[in-house]
């Protein structure tokens, strides 16, 4: 850093806004597979007729210097992917008991009526 000149430096802190440097791209990296496997999962368990939320992923990225604090959405992102997964999760136990416990039906045999 000692050997840059204020130009070089100019052109690193530019380049830097285009493709990002550190753990900011790391963060944004993971932020864009949580954002991509939230919307298949609302979009495979949404309810039918409604509209599923679309996030992005700004939405996951963690907020490290406390920028956005003062945004209070109606239902913070957390809750609403606890609900997703809980429904996910309260499915795969109905499957479950399902496949536990098969319905009892009465059938009449069809047979010879000479059969004992």
């Amino acid at each position: 850093m000692d050997n840059l000149t204020s130009r070089q430096l100019s052109e690193w802190e530019a380049y830097d806004k285009i493709d990002p440097i550190g753990s900011w791209r790391d963060d944004f990296r993971i932020a864009k597979l949580e954002s991509l496997l939230t919307n298949i999962v609302q979009q495979l368990y949404a309810k039918k007729g409604s509209a599923p939320t679309i996030t992005t992923p700004l939405d996951f990225m963690p907020d490290w210097s406390g920028e956005r604090a003062d945004i209070k959405p109606e239902k913070s992102l957390a809750d609403e992917i606890k609900q997703v997964f809980s429904g996910i999760a309260s499915n795969k136990e109905k499957k479950v008991e399902r496949k536990l416990k098969p319905p009892v039906t009465k059938t009449k045999w069809k047979g010879n009526s000479n059969h004992q």
